[in-house]
């Protein structure tokens, strides 16, 4: 008997049918297989982990209190947290703890009460990111509350220190939240930016930010990205296709990116530098100071094998540009490239004595400390605060 025309077109359907379901399942399952493939390439990356016993906490911090350290741990995933906000694309969130707190303009106080805008007197502005916030410490031990302490000590009790750090930043972003700040007409006498560290973290022109990727998505989910496109970007194994192609990112998966080449090493250095040229150039037009940190890092100039537990290379992920950055910097420096009025180089500043990071890159209170006093005399001995009107108590 002759096939009817409706069986044979069941029988391209079954087939088809039978295709289709075969190739989804083969699908599924390579997807599922690359995803194991990868949590166990990213399990085996070795991650910065101690075990807060008394003693472990007593040489992280210098301290005879550890307890005070494990209340600071317990809040110290409120210290990551960040809200969206217009042109920086976030910063943090309003939050009052006991020993970490943030305000509604994104200032931590330096321990009591948060300095305030609206007051007379010198204002001094420091941003940067997440070591200049004070990742791990209480308010009274970051890098700005040790800045106002040696003021005062040195009889500027009329100074207010604000604390503008927010995880992450870097100076793009640092720069553009200071011009906010300024077209609002808020305006310091001193402004000063700790940086280097979160610059090279970004290895990546143009300037992108932490919040980068979730914009990107919410972006293409509003433009209706084509499905296949979508689809790829969060495939296991392209993720896995592009490891074994040696893109170290993959298993690394944080937020910034690794520098392929000296070039890309170059253009962050010269994105710094850029902006510092742009804030100097702000700060003499509108009549205020400037006053540039080139912050500590531990992988240049310091001896790791000074730490109470090990770090290994592996630990630092996007870090580690900074291991090839900061060099450069240098010798540039030397060499007289980069832009030097008002720059504080404290690359190769660690504490005499004691700890100084208590994880991979997060300074101890005992390094905030000298930090903070090396800006402080640098304030005082540059002149950018003006004279006091009276007596100091």
């Amino acid at each position: 008997m002759r096939p009817t025309r409706s069986n044979l077109f069941g029988r391209v359907f079954s087939s088809l049918a039978v295709t289709l379901l075969s190739a989804a399942i083969f699908i599924c399952a390579t997807e599922y297989i690359a995803g194991l493939i990868l949590k166990q390439l990213r399990e085996k990356r070795p991650l910065f982990s101690v075990a807060y016993t008394d003693d472990n906490v007593r040489k992280l911090f210098d301290t005879e209190n550890p307890d005070r350290y494990r209340e600071i741990m317990l809040e110290g995933w409120r210290q990551s947290d960040t809200t969206y906000s217009p042109f920086v694309e976030y910063r943090m969130t309003p939050y009052q703890g006991q020993h970490f707190n943030v305000d509604e303009n994104g200032i931590r106080p330096n321990g009591g009460t948060a300095p305030d805008l609206t007051a007379a007197g010198p204002k001094i502005f420091i941003f940067g990111g997440s070591t200049t916030l004070g990742l791990g410490v209480g308010d009274d031990e970051t890098i700005p509350a040790y800045v106002e302490q040696a003021l005062r000590a040195a009889g500027r009790t009329d100074a207010q220190v604000f604390n503008f750090g927010v995880v992450s930043y870097y100076s793009t972003q640092e720069r553009i939240a200071l011009e906010q700040l300024l077209t609002a007409g808020i305006k310091p006498d001193v402004a000063v930016f700790i940086d280097g560290i979160n610059d090279f973290y970004y290895c990546t022109i143009p300037d992108v930010s932490a919040w980068n990727d979730r914009l990107v998505q919410l972006t293409n989910a509003r433009s209706r990205m084509p499905i296949l496109l979508e689809l790829s970007s969060r495939s296991n194994v392209v993720y896995l296709a592009r490891h074994l192609s040696g893109d170290k990112s993959v298993v690394v998966r944080e937020w910034g990116s690794f520098c392929d080449n000296e070039a890309d090493v170059a253009q962050v250095a010269h994105r710094l530098d850029t902006n510092r040229r742009i804030i100097d150039a702000t700060a003499e037009r509108l009549g205020f100071k400037a006053l540039f940190v080139q912050q500590p890092v531990p992988t240049y100039s310091y001896d790791n094998r000074k730490r109470p537990f090990p770090v290994q290379e592996e630990m630092l992920g996007y870090h580690m540009n900074s291991a090839r950055g900061y060099p450069l910097m240098a010798q540039q420096r030397s060499q007289g490239q980069l832009w030097s009025r008002g720059v504080l180089w404290l690359a190769e500043l660690e504490p005499p004595e004691g700890n100084a990071y208590i994880d991979t890159i997060h300074y101890s209170p005992r390094f905030n400390k000298v930090i903070g006093n090396r800006i402080a005399q640098a304030i005082l001995d540059e002149g950018h605060l003006p004279p006091l009107t009276t007596p100091s108590p």
